[in-house]
């Protein structure tokens, strides 16, 4: 492939962004249904708000 496959393939590999403070994610650590925290930022999400833009 050439770099425009390359260039979308990094694209969909890259973690989210947290939706609460936009910083990138790293981690998400669900303890619930509806409880969740990412990490490096420590934000309290519900697992559902995170999820990759495809």
């Amino acid at each position: 492939m050439g770099s425009d496959g390359a260039a979308s393939d990094d694209a969909a590999s890259a973690p989210p962004d947290c939706p609460r403070c936009g910083r990138r994610i790293a981690f998400l650590t669900v303890s619930g249904p509806m409880t969740a925290s990412v990490s490096p930022c420590g934000c309290s999400v519900p697992p559902a708000l995170v999820h990759r833009e495809d």
